[in-house]
């Protein structure tokens, strides 16, 4: 729908627009109300789509409302000046991604916390990644096991979560000198932007620079987190699998998750090549 805004609640998450001579209560959840309240004002024009009316306790009242699913547009009028534009964000979206040369899709798997234990940092115990060209083609392919400094990082829950083959592990698990050598040439050799699927890949590089007091070698603006891109550009509410996102582009459902690091970086290079092509 698009209409003006009436008047806005930020404490409630609400704002309030006429409809049909009525005045309607449409709400935010909390990834959009932290998004868009600071830009949202009253008077302004607003097109977006909702959910089916829901009934929502407030301090005790049920005030119905339409959660709202996601924002086309959001206009200034005096003077005009276009503050969020859906259409215009995806385009964007697009040629950015046009202009790198390079991508290292890569996914790390994690040590987990021992059963009862509070005191905890993750350290990397696997690697997979795939480099490629902006064409698709990949000039580097690779997986392995990586030894933490940590002996008691291997652990029962560890082991159990990864189906992890220990003796597998300890025969060819690579140090994390390998590692880090390896992906800093790749770096130094290509500039790529790094993809990475959520978050955690991010966090568990930081923590292993400090772990084995190395300088770090990626920045922020290196990575590609393709599970934003795909919140942003499909407007989702909520995360989405990446072997979700791998059936749904391909439509099969004989893909099983089973947490090696090499085979989630081929799905991320086919699920990012998946969503190139959707955006054309």
């Amino acid at each position: 729908m698009k209409t003006f805004i009436h008047d806005i609640d930020e404490k409630k998450k609400l704002f309030y627009c006429i409809i049909n001579r009525k005045k309607e209560a449409f709400y935010l959840s909390n990834r959009l109300a932290k998004t868009f309240f600071p830009i949202l004002k009253t008077h302004q024009l607003v097109e977006f789509e909702v959910k089916n009316q829901v009934t929502k306790k407030f301090n005790g009242n049920l005030v119905k409302v339409y959660p709202v699913s996601y924002f086309r547009e959001i206009i200034d009028l005096k003077p005009r000046r276009v503050l969020y534009d859906l259409n215009q964000l995806r385009k964007d979206m697009k040629k950015v991604l046009k202009q790198y040369k390079y991508f290292l899709f890569l996914d790390l798997e994690m040590s987990m916390p021992g059963y009862g234990e509070t005191k905890f940092v993750p350290e990397i115990i696997q690697a997979g990644y795939v480099l490629s060209n902006k064409k698709g083609q990949v000039l580097a392919d690779e997986g392995y096991y990586i030894k933490p400094k940590n002996d008691h990082a291997i652990n029962k829950r560890t082991i159990k979560f990864l189906k992890l083959d220990e003796e597998l592990f300890h025969n060819t698990a690579k140090s994390y000198k390998y590692f880090y050598e390896g992906l800093k040439e790749i770096i130094n050799q290509f500039h790529p932007q790094i993809v990475v699927w959520g978050k955690n890949d991010i966090q568990a590089l930081n923590f292993s620079y400090e772990i084995n007091d190395v300088q770090p070698i990626t920045k922020e603006k290196m990575f590609i987190d393709l599970l934003k891109l795909h919140k942003d550009y499909y407007n989702l509410q909520n995360d989405l699998g990446l072997f979700d996102a791998y059936k749904q582009y391909y439509q099969t459902d004989l893909l099983e998750q089973d947490h090696d690091a090499r085979t989630d970086a081929v799905i991320t290079k086919d699920v990012f090549d998946a969503f190139l092509a959707s955006m054309k």
